[in-house]
């Protein structure tokens, strides 16, 4: 079995590459994408991983490297309940979601789209408030040929010790 390629992009501490080790899923990580100094420092101990690239600042990446699969839980202030409220917009941190979709059209353009893409955020973003934006992001994916399926999951249900709904599209 080939072994999958990953990009992760607002990587933290790298949740979505622990998933795939706690499931024993064969992985490299050719790339991950964060700004915060300390959550970059946590990802490298973490992972023992002090080869990966860091692309930084997702708005000033030209081109994403070459992958099976590209992980991205772009920022919620702006769709959380606890939030601003402003939703997906230009300028606000949630509205970097269209910095990943400027680099997924840059793949398909260069013909080496990701095989499998998985965004994690929060509940409110399939809820009335949001829910025409997340409607939106699933054409824009789908036009690009991808097929998505979506999901509310707790926390709360997987082990993890807090009441966190999180939607998961893949």
């Amino acid at each position: 079995m080939e072994v999958l390629k990953v990009v992760e992009l607002f990587s933290g501490i790298g949740a979505f590459r622990q998933a795939l080790s706690n499931l024993k899923i064969e992985h490299d990580v050719v790339a991950f994408s964060d700004i915060d100094k300390y959550a970059v420092e946590a990802y490298r101990a973490i992972h023992n991983d002090y080869i990966s690239q860091n692309l930084g600042d997702i708005s000033r990446v030209k081109v994403l490297p070459q992958c099976d699969l590209l992980t991205y839980g772009f920022p919620c202030q702006d769709i959380s309940v606890a939030g601003k409220g402003k939703g997906i917009a230009e300028g606000t941190r949630s509205g970097l979601l269209f910095e990943v979709e400027r680099l997924i059209k840059v793949s398909h353009m260069l013909g080496i789209l990701p095989k499998y893409l998985v965004l994690e955020n929060v509940k409110a973003l399939t809820q009335k408030k949001h829910r025409q934006q997340f409607d939106e992001w699933l054409k824009k994916l789908e036009s690009l040929g991808y097929t998505n399926y979506w999901q509310v999951l707790n926390a709360k249900d997987y082990g993890i010790p807090q009441n966190r709904e999180r939607v998961f599209v893949i």
